[in-house]
Formats: structure tokens, sequence, C-alpha cells
């Protein structure tokens, strides 16, 4: 990584998986962290096989989903049920700055690589746990989605229109995943500077659940004031305002329109103008109006570039950052690893280990990089 950005000089052990881990520690990638991503033929992070677009040889590094989410990192193939496996962990882990993972509760513990195995030999190490429901409670062990989180957090109950059933964000959105991987990037950031500064690291219990139910902060407080009351899906509607709705236009696309005075005939003035002429004809009357965009329009919107969606040097797209840094969105240094695409460079310059100790973990199928179809 370059040595210019914020977290240069931190190495990150990537055991995270799907949106919530790896996206966390995607993003301490794009701020310059070594993020070294653990997977093994044993066990895969589940969007490759989710994202499987055929059935041909080497599939496993092609899907979409996973190149979306994994950008900038390192690769290393280690089968964690291992013991080899597990000991070239802990050696790295004394080299390392922060552990980002998102197992079932206990996974890691059993392996004898959790917090307290890791703290015993490095100290300083910053461990997150970004779990369904925490490290503690007697719902620890359960596991979840998006959409389950959508539910259990209270997000689905508002979400939706009057009179209609609650709405889960989908596969495609999965949006408590998104809002808790930046929570869990900030305080990764927030724990490292302390633990520089003090020797010290620590254990950082995420629950997935309660971070989204924080969003919803008002909406706690007025349940806990008022017994009786209960939320309810009001669509765009918003208090104090008059008109506030997305309205299709004569070209198919869509406009968002907030009014300040309602305003009966709106629909219909959309339905006879295009979308970008409706949406100039309200704001030269102070009316504020936007065009929805998609996905396309993200991506060919010179403002928003490095912000939203990129593309890597392979043509994928990729999830961009949530801010700037100088002015500038995300950078892809490289793409998203292929299985195991770093395991010999990384512990070569880690550990420098030879070609007898490499072609040892090679031959006890400890670095194995093609995948065990019968426990994918």
């Amino acid at each position: 990584m370059s040595g210019n950005r914020p977290l240069s000089g931190v190495r990150v052990l990537d055991f995270g998986l799907l949106t919530a881990g790896a996206n966390t520690s995607a993003m301490l990638a794009d701020l310059g962290a070594d993020v070294i991503k653990i997977e093994s033929g044993a066990y895969l992070d589940p969007f490759r096989v989710v994202g499987k677009p055929d059935d041909n040889d080497n599939w496993w590094n092609r899907s979409p989903q996973f190149r979306f989410t994994n950008r900038n990192k390192r690769g290393l193939a280690l089968n964690l049920k291992d013991k080899d496996g597990q000991r070239v962990i802990r050696e790295l882990a004394q080299r390392c700055d922060v552990v980002v993972e998102n197992f079932r509760r206990g996974v890691l513990d059993r392996a004898g690589l959790g917090y307290n195995d890791l703290k015993a030999i490095n100290p300083r190490i910053v461990f997150a746990a970004i779990s369904s429901q925490g490290d503690t409670g007697p719902e620890r062990m359960n596991v979840s989605f998006g959409s389950t989180l959508d539910a259990t957090s209270g997000i689905a109950a508002l979400t939706g229109y009057e009179g209609e059933e609650p709405r889960i964000s989908g596969m495609d959105v999965n949006y408590p995943d998104q809002i808790v991987s930046l929570f869990a990037t900030g305080m990764v950031i927030t724990a490292v500077m302390e633990a520089r500064r003090t020797g010290q690291g620590c254990f950082l219990d995420f629950s997935q659940r309660e971070v989204a139910s924080f969003t919803l902060g008002e909406e706690i407080l007025a349940a806990s004031a008022d017994p009786a009351y209960r939320p309810a899906r009001r669509g765009n509607r918003q208090d104090g305002v008059a008109q506030q709705d997305t309205y299709k236009c004569q070209d198919g696309r869509w406009i968002a329109v907030t009014l300040a005075a309602a305003d009966p005939a709106l629909e219909s003035f959309c339905a006879s103008h295009d979308s970008e002429a409706a949406v100039a004809t309200l704001l030269a009357k102070g009316i504020a109006a936007a065009r929805c965009n998609d996905g396309v329009d993200l991506l060919r919107d010179p403002t928003l570039a490095g912000v939203t969606l990129v593309r890597d040097d392979k043509g994928g797209l990729v999830k961009g950052l949530p801010y700037r840094l100088d002015g500038q969105g995300i950078s892809i240094e490289h793409a998203a690893p292929d299985l195991g695409q770093h395991t010999e460079q990384v512990l070569r310059e880690l550990l420098n280990y030879d070609d007898a100790a490499l072609k040892r973990l090679a031959d006890a199928g400890v670095t194995s990089t093609t995948p065990n179809v019968g426990e994918v």
C-alpha cells in the first residue's frame, strides 16, 4: 500500500466474511492498511459461492459479489481447522495490529485463535468481533443476514408504505451490514490509535443488531416514553412537510420532490415531462427536486468518482468509499485477490518461510487454494 495514506503501517488479519466483516477490512485497506484476507479451500468467503458465475474451473475467483467488497487486500490461504494453520495465524498475529472477524461466536476460540489467545502473544492487538447479536447474551449464537437484522433491529417496521407490509432492504443492499461496517471501521481506527499510545489493544464487541437499532434512537425513545406507542410506516411522508414523494416521468425515470405546500397536480405534471425537464422546471420555481439515480448514473457522474461505484483494473464493479480524502474517493491499487493469491509472498515476507516450509504446508493441504466442494 502507498505510504502516504492514514493507515500506512497498520496490518490487519482479516477473517471478515460477506459484507459486515469484509467491508470493514476493505475500508481499512482503502485507507492504507495492509489487509491480509484469510481463507482456504476448506472454507471460502461465502460471497465466492453466492456469486458463483459458472461451473468452469477457477469459478471461485470470478464472483462479482466477492470482488465488489474485497479490493486492495492480499489473499492468504490457511486452513483454520488444521493445527499448522492455527500455528501460522498465531505467528502472524505477533506482527499484526488488528483482527477483524464475523464468524459465529466461538469459532476462533475453539481454534485457539480468540482474543485472549492472541492477546497473550501480542498485547497491542485490536480484536474486532462483528457478530449478529454481540459476544454475550442469550442470542449470541444466532446467525443473521441483512434481512433478519432489518427485522430484529426495528428498521423493517418503519420501512414501507402505510397499510402495507414491512419491507427489508434485501440481498442487493443489506442496509444493516453497510452501516455496521462504517461504525466498525471508525472504532477500529480509534482503538488502533489508543493501542499505539498505550501499548495495549482491546476487544471490540460489535452487535450488528444493536448498531442498526441505534439508528432508530428517536423511535426507541418515543416507545420508552409511551408503552402504547406504535411506529407507523409512512412511505416518503415526513412530519412538517406538506408533500414529499417520488413521481414517474414521461421518460420512465423517477424524480423525488419535496413541497412546502401540497400540489395535487404534481403527479400529472411529472407524467407529462421528461425527468430532466421536470427537475429543471421545479428547481427554477424554488422547489426541491432531484432525479432518482441508478447504478449506471452513479458510475457516469464525475462528481461521485470513487465515492459510490468504480471499476477495478479488471473492469469489475467495486464498492466506493462513503467519504473523500483530500478531495479524492477510493483508489484501487489492486483488485480483490484470488483465493490464496499472496500466500507465498506473505509467508516469506512476514515469517521468513523458505521453500521447504512452504512445501510442507502445501503438501499437508494447509494452504490449498482449491475448494473442497463437499465443504463449500
